[in-house]
């Protein structure tokens, strides 16, 4: 009796020991992962702070170039990307002069549907747009041939019509009837609101926007685009500008205003892109608002 006592007690105490051993290993190894979960997190938050500050240095850099004598300025103002090595982060900064970009509230219906066939939409929904947009900035309620007003917005379940008034900001032409986020990200770096007239600055007219003119070509405006950037860095007067339309065209010093898109890589995970919107008069450049930008402006076939 006692040795069958003795050997319950003893399979009992075994059985105690495997759990507490089943027990300690499990809070081993939820303590491992922990700390390995704490030390990811850590890399993380370094990494997405190195390519916030790399992002932002980025701007500085423009800044710095800004200060320059126009004739001295490094970079060409024109949304060319160029591309800055800091230890393992690339930054990509890109400066555009507004002169150089189509005005949104300026720009008439020949600029507007030139930049809208850059994102190879058919003639019907250039049309509309064409016309919504102007109907949306006008302060009548009349609408045009292929346009929208109030009745248009509330017949496609809309609680909302246009502003009649020019628009505040770029993101508000989403609002547009027929606007979709997809044709926005195509023409997003095409359009201002700080560029008050119903014309481009040649030189400074990012590649779509001088595609966007009426007549011109790849051929004629990639050319462009090389003597431009090649009359820059020798420092050279610019290249004739009569290979396009003259009404469409301002020319002259560069306007004041300025936006700056920058953005930082490290490796293929960590990404962070600023823009930047400036005046500089003078020399003096003076930032207006720094956000992060929802729609990149550097971006890769398979992104």
């Amino acid at each position: 009796m006692r040795s069958r006592m003795n050997t319950r007690q003893r399979g009992i105490a075994l059985v105690s020991v495997l759990w507490v051993l089943i027990l300690l290993t499990l809070m081993a190894t939820g303590l491992s992962l922990n700390s390995r979960s704490q030390a990811q997190q850590s890399r993380y938050l370094t990494h997405a702070a190195q390519v916030r500050h790399a992002a932002d240095a980025g701007v500085q850099l423009v800044l710095l170039a800004l200060a320059q004598p126009q004739e001295h300025q490094p970079w060409l103002a024109d949304g060319s990307p160029y591309l800055i090595r800091l230890d393992d982060i690339d930054i990509r900064v890109a400066l555009f002069n507004e002169s150089g970009r189509i005005d949104l509230n300026a720009a008439g219906p020949e600029l507007l549907d030139g930049l809208l066939a850059t994102a190879d939409l058919d003639d019907g929904l250039r049309a509309q747009l064409v016309d919504a947009i102007m109907d949306w900035r006008d302060g009548d309620d009349l609408r045009r041939l292929h346009g929208a007003e109030y009745d248009d917005y509330l017949a496609a379940g809309l609680d909302y019509g246009p502003a009649n008034a020019p628009f505040p900001s770029v993101e508000e032409v989403l609002r547009v009837l027929g606007m979709t986020p997809e044709i926005y990200r195509r023409i997003r770096h095409s359009l201002t609101i700080r560029n008050p007239r119903n014309a481009i600055n040649p030189l400074y007219a990012p590649r779509q926007v001088l595609l966007a003119l009426p007549g011109a070509d790849e051929t004629t405006v990639d050319q462009f685009i090389e003597d431009r950037r090649r009359s820059h860095e020798d420092g050279l007067p610019p290249p004739a500008t009569n290979v396009f339309p003259r009404q469409f065209l301002s020319g002259g010093a560069p306007g004041v205003n300025y936006t700056i898109h920058t953005e930082a890589r490290m490796n293929t995970v960590y990404r962070y892109h600023l823009t930047a919107s400036l005046i500089d008069r003078r020399g003096q450049a003076m930032v207006e608002q720094v956000t992060q930008e929802s729609i990149p402006l550097f971006t890769e076939p398979d992104d």
